[in-house]
């Protein structure tokens, strides 16, 4: 085997030995977490919840889901998350899954993001809840990941 070759199947390797893509069953979905947010394990629900390392979390809520513009009140009460004290901001916009809400919140001195998914007979969130010093990279590695979001059914 040449040098070229060998590097080549190295890197190959890798890529597939180093892929992080997971599929969730018990959601319906597959994801590519960021590194260092390892699943940490699933429940079946209802909703089912993957519970990911750095608080991130994925849900997925059976029913009919709100609309992508509903009130984020409505989105999370449907999804069984409690509402944090302030919203900072809320956003619609579009990921390779489809059309989505962008929440972020405020509680104490702990910021959430919330991404909401509607699908024709369920809904997925994403959240990610960090301590404000954590918050901006680890929002910004989340949302990078989203792109991986795919319903399997």
């Amino acid at each position: 085997m040449n040098r070229s070759t060998l590097l080549l199947w190295l890197l190959l390797s890798c890529a597939v030995a180093c892929s992080r893509k997971t599929e969730l069953n018990t959601l319906g979905v597959q994801y590519e977490p960021p590194s260092g947010m390892a699943l940490r394990g699933e429940e079946p629900g209802p909703p089912a919840v993957a519970r990911f390392e750095g608080g991130l979390e994925l849900r997925s809520v059976q029913g009919t889901p709100p609309k992508v513009d509903a009130p984020p009140e409505e989105v999370l009460g449907a999804a069984g998350v409690p509402m944090p004290d302030k919203r900072l901001n809320a956003t619609s916009g579009t990921l390779p899954a489809g059309p989505v809400a962008r929440y972020e919140f405020q509680q104490g001195t702990s910021r959430t993001l919330v991404y909401f998914l509607p699908l024709a007979d369920r809904s997925v969130l994403v959240l990610y809840t960090a301590p404000e010093r954590d918050y901006g990279p680890g929002s910004a590695r989340v949302e990078r990941s989203l792109s991986t979001l795919k319903p399997t059914r």
